[in-house]
Formats: structure tokens, sequence, C-alpha cells
């Protein structure tokens, strides 16, 4: 029996986790942004509120989960306890704050864990160094969907491109092995175990289209080795079925961190996407990796992503980010325009100062509401067959990503993607 599993992008949400940002994010200045992966410092207090608006919604249509409450459940046993602090001490190299860390109540010490553990500068070595944090904080942990992917009934952990969000794959791990409500069938990839520089996997490169078909970015987060393996480990789980992988070359840049900053889908049959790099002249490069039934597996390359989408029987209606005008096209996309939420089939989440993009979403038939329009029960999402909810964002967007970025569906309905 599994308490996980997601099969698409888009059915019915029955649970979700989520990391309301504290005070991690607060440690940053502008010098150190970057080293832990911000576009730019950002304010507290707007972060908060403008999370808490997503949070509000979300609880409408779900069941939500926050990451810390699960981590403090876990922490309670105290053979897990002892397993964790091992575990992340042993990865930031610091078996000198194990017994600090196991002396902490489970409240303090999932605090600690995300807040980070100061230097205590009680020798030489320690007060000559620039580290600040005996333990760093992790201010990337309101971006949950990076973690971990899970997918059918299994998990595949994160294999964190850059150290300094690998104690958020290890909280993820934790989690998915011990807490009860996220009881899987095991795990397709365990990047904590079997991650290395040159195996790096992140969730937000992960897009589950169908139980059998995904698309995973290749891009600065997520290797070619790492996708490799999964083909491998896939070739076990799908025995007499067909499987499609599409590989999609993403540019390393900023920009583009991750496949779903260019392409979600946001209805059975529609997706946000990224005009030049899915339908213009920069189209990116599609490499179909097709597991037989057989257990042979063939590669080959592909016009476009959607071209290739259509062979295996999803045809999706682009909706176009920024709407036809080069500019906004860039500039929304920037500001995470494609990376959208679905918590049911045509009813998704985004933010709302993308509206260029929420235009074009209203041409395609969506509804468009207001976050707060929710939260004071004017509107009931139940009345809509398909509804854009635009959360303010832009204070968000500087931490570099989106809604979906924001989510880790860890249960969804089934729902038949494929014609």
């Amino acid at each position: 029996m599994t308490n996980v599993r997601v099969c698409s992008e888009v059915g019915v949400l029955e649970k979700v986790v989520i990391h309301s940002p504290g005070k991690e994010i607060e440690v940053m200045t502008p010098e150190t942004a970057q080293e832990v992966l911000y576009n730019d410092i950002l304010t507290l207090p707007v972060v908060a509120e403008d999370h808490k608006g997503l949070k509000n919604v979300l609880k409408k249509v779900t069941r939500v989960y926050e990451l810390k409450d699960l981590l403090k459940d876990i922490l309670k046993n105290e053979e897990v306890k002892r397993d964790f602090v091992i575990t992340i001490t042993a990865l930031e190299r610091r078996a000198d704050i194990a017994d600090y860390l196991m002396s902490l109540p489970p409240e303090e010490l999932a605090d600690a864990v995300v807040c980070g553990v100061e230097e205590r500068r009680d020798s030489l070595e320690k007060f000559l160094s620039n580290r600040n944090y005996a333990l760093p904080p992790l201010p990337n942990l309101y971006f949950t969907r990076d973690i971990s992917v899970v997918f059918r009934g299994k998990v595949i952990t994160g294999s964190m491109a850059n150290k300094v969000r690998i104690g958020e794959a290890v909280i993820a791990r934790f989690i998915y092995k011990h807490h009860p409500e996220f009881k899987s069938e095991g795990f397709i990839f365990d990047g904590i175990l079997e991650g290395n520089e040159k195996v790096t996997i992140e969730g937000g490169d992960f897009l589950v289209l169908d139980k059998n078909v995904v698309a995973i970015g290749v891009s600065e987060r997520t290797t070619p080795s790492s996708i490799d393996i999964f083909v491998e480990r896939m070739k076990k789980e799908v025995v007499n079925e067909e499987f499609h992988v599409f590989a999609v070359v993403l540019p390393k840049e900023r920009s583009t961190i991750h496949l779903d900053m260019v392409f979600t889908m946001v209805d059975k049959d529609k997706c946000v996407c990224h005009y030049p790099y899915l339908l213009g002249k920069e189209k990116l490069r599609v490499i179909h990796i097709n597991i037989m039934p057989s257990g042979k597996v063939s590669l080959e390359e592909e016009e476009s992503l959607l071209d290739a989408l259509k062979k295996v029987g999803i045809k999706l209606e682009p909706i176009i980010c920024g709407g036809s005008n080069p500019v906004n096209q860039k500039r929304e996309q920037w500001l995470s325009g494609t990376n959208f939420f679905a918590f049911a089939p045509g009813k998704i989440i985004g933010y709302a100062c993308n509206y260029n993009t929420f235009k074009e979403l209203e041409k395609a038939g969506f509804k468009i509401v207001h976050v707060n329009d929710i939260v004071k029960d004017k509107v009931n999402l139940d009345d809509y067959e398909k509804v854009a909810v635009g959360i303010e964002g832009a204070e968000l967007a500087r931490g570099g990503g989106g809604v979906r970025c924001m989510t880790m569906p860890v249960k969804r309905k089934p729902i038949k993607i494929r014609s």
C-alpha cells in the first residue's frame, strides 16, 4: 500500500508539500545572494505574505503539508533523529556539531537545520574562518519541487547540482523513508546515496505528463547521466509496457535552470510555454528515448517537444508566455511566467505579475481570478471548468522560481491524458 502516487501534471491534487519561508531567507546579503542561487535578496514580510496567499488557495482545494512540520514529526523518533544528524553532519563534514544537534528537542533541531547553526569561534581555525555557519541555512527550501519527485508510486530524491541545497534533499529523503503519511513503494533513485557531480537530478526538470510519458530537462541542474540511470531503472518498472522519455536540452542560463521555466502542462490538452524555445527559431533539442515492451531502448532526435508528444498521443495547445510581443515573452519568462501549477485539469495557479500571460490564458478559456477573492470566499473555484488563479509573486520570483517550483505534489487522482 502506498500513500503517494503521481501519474500526471494535472490530475486532481490530493496531497501537496510546501514550505513557508522564514528566517532562513534573511541571512543573505547582495554579495551572497547568487551563492545561494537567488536572483536578489528578498524582503521576508512581503515574501511570507505572498506565500501565505498560495498556501491559502491550496488549503481550499487539497490537503497541505508543511515540510518543517513533517521533519519535526519524524525527529521525535530517537533512532531516526540520530541517523538524520549523522547523515547531515557527514555531508557537511561537521561531525563536531553532532552532539549539539542531538541535544536539541525535535522542534529546535528542525529549526536549526532550516535556519542554520552559527559557527562557534572557540578555536583559532574557526576564529579566523570566513565561514559564518557550521551548518548552513536552507534559503531555497520554499522551492520544495526540486528536492524530490513522486512518480507512479515510487520516489526520486534529488541529487542536487549545488552543494547549498544538499540539506534539503536529506530532509525529503528522511520524510519519505520514515513518515507514515508518505509511505511509498520504494525509491527509483536515491539522490543522497547515488548522486555525485556527474549524476544530478532536480524536480523542476521532471514533468510527469502521463504514467508512461515523462519530459526531463537536460540542464545546469540535471545531467544526461542521471536520465540514463532513470531509463535503466524504468526498464524494470515497465515490463511489457512501452515507456517514453523526452530529454529536452536547455541552454545553461539563469533563466532556464529547469524545464518548468519554459514549459508546464496546465490541462489535459494545453500547456504554457516560452515561444522561442518551444515554437520559434531557437527550438530546443529533444531526444526521444523509447523503452519498448521487450525492454529494448531506442533514441531518436525529434523536431520539437510538442510535435514529439503528439506522436505518443499527447496533443497540447500552446499558450504563449507573455503573448505575441517578444519583449513581453522575455520579461515574463524571467518572472516564472511559464511556471504554473495545476491542482486539477484546467485549474492552475501562477504569478499575477505576468499579466500578459494571464491575458493569453483568458483567450484560451480560463476564468481569471485573484487570490484575495478566493481567500475572502468571493469566488468558488468549483464554479469554473477552467480557472487561472493569480497570486502576488513579484518578490517570490526574485528567489528564482514560480508556483510549480514551490509545490511538491505527492498524490493526484488518476486521469486519462493520451488519446
